[in-house]
C-alpha cells in the first residue's frame, strides 16, 4: 500500500492560516501592552497645579519657588526644572521630603539647592512632581535675592 501526504496546496493554506493567527494574537498582545504602558504616562485630567514666587539666592544657590495644587489629585515627589539661559538642570526638592503629598486646594513652599549642580544663575524656573511626571506648568522668571 502506497503512503500518500497531503497536497502542496493545501500544505501552504495551512501555514498561511497558522502565520495569520499567529500575527493576530501578536498584534492584539501588543497593542494592550502598549494601551497599559501609554496609560501610566498619562495624568488625570483633575491635575492642575501652578507656581509663583519663584526666588533664587546666587550666594547660596537656594531655590523656593510656591506651588498651588488647583486640582483635586494629590501631587508628591518635587522636582525643580532649573534654566539658567544655556541648560536646564534637574534639582530635586529638598523641602517638602519626597513623601510630602500636596492636596487639592493648598499651597506649599518648595525648596532646593542648586549649588549641588554647579549652576550659578537661574533664569526661569519649573516643579514637576513624580505623581504626574508627564505634566508641566509654564517656567516662571526666577528672581534673584
Amino acid at each position: 500500500m502506497a503512503r500518500k501526504g497531503i497536497s502542496p496546496v493545501v500544505a501552504v493554506v495551512i501555514l498561511i492560516g497558522i502565520a495569520v493567527m499567529a500575527g493576530g494574537l501578536l498584534s492584539s498582545w501588543v497593542s494592550s501592552f502598549m494601551s497599559d504602558s501609554a496609560k501610566q504616562d498619562t495624568c488625570p485630567i483633575t491635575t492642575m497645579y501652578t507656581i509663583s514666587e519663584a526666588t533664587y539666592n546666587s550666594t547660596s544657590g537656594g531655590l523656593m519657588v510656591k506651588v498651588k495644587n488647583a486640582g483635586n489629585d494629590q501631587i508628591y515627589n518635587f522636582t525643580f526644572e532649573a534654566d539658567n539661559g544655556t541648560e536646564i538642570v534637574l534639582v530635586p526638592a529638598g523641602y517638602p521630603a519626597a513623601d510630602f503629598v500636596l492636596g487639592g486646594g493648598r499651597t506649599q513652599y518648595v525648596s532646593g539647592n542648586a549649588s549641588l549642580y554647579n549652576i550659578t544663575a537661574v533664569q526661569t524656573v519649573t516643579i514637576l512632581t513624580g505623581s504626574c511626571p508627564s505634566y508641566s506648568p509654564s517656567p516662571v522668571k526666577v528672581a534673584d535675592i
